[in-house]
């Protein structure tokens, strides 16, 4: 067998010299919470903090703002209720928001509301069907830098 020389940086392989390397699709994260140990954008279904109640905080920050760190969204798994919003809170300059897992935009529930924002310190998205919408930071995600937001 050949020693293979990819490197993989936040499961984006990066095809430099690679032999037979066979990347692995993790299994994604349903609406309903799917299997234990499904992963999407970092998210299992154990990490979901729950903001469906009528009077709870759905605001997620991140690039330092409200308490995520600098390469982080916080809370980054976020579970709610058909008809609520989000709202995103940090430099969208630094952090441009956009929908999607790395690398892919379509990634998740079809008609994903979240709008490539790359201006501005925050955007409120309203989320009207149940779904599963993943999200990222356009320039981060390969540093980690994703989310998503189960909607029940």
């Amino acid at each position: 067998m050949k020693p293979s020389r990819c490197l993989v940086v936040a499961s984006l392989p990066l095809w430099i010299g690679c032999g037979d390397f066979t990347p692995v699709q993790t299994p994604l994260v349903h609406g309903d919470g799917g299997a234990a140990g499904a992963s999407l954008n970092g998210c299992t279904p154990e990490m979901f903090v729950d903001r469906s109640a009528a009077g709870a905080s759905r605001t997620v920050g991140f690039g330092g703002e409200n308490g995520s760190g600098g390469f982080s969204f916080a809370p980054k798994c976020l579970s709610i209720a058909a008809g609520q919003d989000v709202t995103w809170v940090g430099a969208f300059a630094s952090h441009p928001l956009t929908r999607g897992v790395p690398g892919d935009t379509n990634g998740g529930a079809a008609g994903n509301p979240i709008p490539t924002t790359m201006t501005g310190t925050s955007v409120t998205v309203n989320f009207p069907r149940p779904g599963t919408y993943p999200y990222v930071c356009g320039m981060h995600a390969f540093l980690g830098m994703t989310g998503v937001v189960v909607v029940r």
